[in-house]
């Protein structure tokens, strides 16, 4: 018994002078300004926190085929023609592969500048490199949620989407053999703040969680997005998502039925 008591006391001595690293955090990415924003910050390559997504309900999972998965050579030579009602786009050519990495690529991608509502128009001042399934995805919410809940909760419209690029070939988290980022595919988007009419800004730092009118604005658009998309990460998420929204419709689970709504 007495060896056993010394044997215990060892250990818990030895683990005391193990240095901090062992159990320090990993870095956080670094964060990068976005064009345009001034002194807006968010942390570009982050997509996936540690937390099990819930299950999706099948029937939200219909929608128009996604077209930024990776596609045959066949299909990038012969691509479809995108048509998104609502929507102010050019279409690209096929993007095959970039920096080296042939699994990037959109085979129907879009150059997203606006959106039309029934009473408001919507502009991208940084233009969204997307999947033409995406930027589908994308266009619904905003004139079926985001526009009416702007118009009641201040009365006047949502203008501008302050967001990322879209398409970035790179691997999730920038994890050099990490799995292929939904932005890679053109399939994701971080958005930073939004622009009322009348030139107000509601910041995803700096209004979530406030008990304010742009504060309720954005929770009730988050909680839109959870019906649309697969993956909806904001501040709630993790340090990382504290100054932005990032929506995609990548696949979870084998079944693909999960979603991550934070």
């Amino acid at each position: 018994m007495h060896l056993n008591v010394v044997s215990i006391c060892t250990a818990l001595a030895l683990c005391c002078l193990l240095p901090l690293d062992v159990y320090a955090n990993p870095p956080l990415p670094q964060e990068k300004p976005l064009p345009g924003l001034g002194n807006s910050q968010f942390i570009e390559g982050v997509d996936v926190p540690a937390i099990k997504p819930a299950t999706l309900p099948e029937e939200l999972l219909a929608g128009p085929d996604d077209s930024g998965r990776k596609a045959s050579a066949g299909e990038f030579s012969t691509p479809a023609t995108c048509d998104i009602p609502g929507a102010t786009f050019e279409q690209l050519a096929p993007m095959q592969g970039d920096q080296g990495d042939e699994e990037c690529g959109i085979t129907v991608p879009v150059n997203l500048s606006g959106l039309r509502g029934e009473d408001a128009e919507v502009t991208f001042p940084m233009k969204a490199t997307l999947s033409c399934g995406f930027a589908t995805s994308l266009t619904a919410w905003v004139i079926e949620d985001v526009l009416p809940i702007a118009q009641a909760q201040f009365g006047k419209p949502v203008s501008e989407f302050l967001t990322g690029p879209g398409y970035q070939c790179r691997r999730r988290n920038n994890l050099p053999d990490g799995k292929l980022s939904e932005h890679a595919l053109g399939k994701a988007i971080d958005i930073v703040a939004f622009r009322l009419s009348d030139g107000t800004e509601i910041s995803v730092e700096k209004d979530w969680a406030r008990n304010t009118q742009s504060g309720s604005f954005l929770s009730a658009i988050h909680k839109a997005a959870c019906k649309r998309f697969t993956t909806v990460l904001g501040p709630d998420a993790d340090p990382n998502h504290k100054s932005h929204f990032h929506l995609d419709i990548g696949c979870h689970g084998k079944s693909c039925n999960y979603i991550i709504c934070q």
